[in-house]
């Protein structure tokens, strides 16, 4: 029996969809056997925490953003995707009494980030500035938390007024009334030009997924009837998912936006990628969205 080593945060969604795979026996239905490596959320300016177990070689797959996957390219730990995961994107939360309704509303406001480099905070200011005309990075007081534990913490603190939380965090924060959200920021991607196709990927060091192509296969097959289930039996999906404390209202959120966003596809046309590739290189630029647009 083949191993394969995943990496993901223990918090993180990817988690719910691994849980089902080991517990249904869809990795051993599918000729190898799956081994968690589920670990905190901290990482640094550069690169989440599982890439650096990928790249120090604990670790055979982990789920990323396609900017990661481009800015590995020129690094000594290149990544590969080797599967869609989703349209991951995440939330900005508010606190409830701060005044914030737009974003518009973010100039001297103190913004909570988990990198300033974070795929969720360049999209929300490229839809400010052509929304409103201006970059909130240049009038905002940005504190980069490094982990999303460390930031909701700030949040819940009231050390930030903003933050951009992971989008499966929103509906268990907003719950007690104290924070609200301010936008889905998925829902900003269509105004900015990006194509309606994933966003995060599992991915792979180039050598790993050139030498074990089955293995690789066996994982998307588990994977895909993984989701399958969920989609299709929500009490699967709520055991995998729940925590200890999560009512039915929040559950129903988090169901309907996991919905939303998991894929268990390739883009058909090989051109979305091309143009993904373009919308988060230029996004990454501060190009996608010209300053005074």
């Amino acid at each position: 029996m083949n191993f394969l080593r995943a990496a993901f945060e223990s918090s993180g969604s990817p988690s719910w969809v691994m849980r089902v795979i080991r517990s249904q026996g869809l990795d051993r239905l599918h000729g190898f056997e799956l081994e968690l490596v589920l670990g905190g959320d901290l990482g640094d300016r550069r690169a989440q925490a599982t890439q650096h177990v990928l790249a120090q070689g604990r670790a055979d797959l982990i789920d990323t953003d396609w900017l990661s996957i481009a800015r590995s390219k020129d690094t000594d730990a290149p990544l590969t995707a080797v599967f869609p995961y989703g349209k991951i994107m995440g939330a900005l939360v508010v606190a409830a009494a701060s005044g914030i309704d737009s974003l518009n509303d973010l100039r001297g406001r103190r913004v909570g980030v988990i990198r300033a480099s974070d795929k969720n905070w360049l999209v929300a200011r490229a839809a400010c500035r052509k929304r409103h005309g201006f970059d909130p990075r240049d009038v905002v007081r940005l504190a980069e938390a490094l982990s999303k534990t460390e930031l909701l913490r700030r949040l819940e603190a009231g050390e930030v007024e903003v933050a951009t939380l992971p989008w499966h965090l929103a509906p268990r924060v907003t719950a007690s009334g104290k924070f609200r959200q301010l936008c889905d920021v998925l829902d900003l991607l269509p105004e900015l030009g990006a194509p309606s196709i994933p966003t995060t990927f599992f991915a792979a060091r180039p050598e790993f997924a050139e030498t074990h192509p089955r293995l690789i296969a066996g994982f998307i097959a588990a994977y895909r009837d993984a989701v399958a289930l969920m989609r299709a039996d929500e009490q699967v999906w709520r055991e995998a998912a729940a925590q200890p404390g999560d009512d039915a209202a929040v559950l129903a959120a988090l169901r309907a936006a996991w919905l939303r966003r998991i894929c268990d596809e390739w883009p058909d046309d090989a051109r979305e990628t091309k143009k993904l590739d373009d919308f988060f290189e230029r996004l990454s630029r501060d190009s996608l969205v010209p300053e005074h647009a």
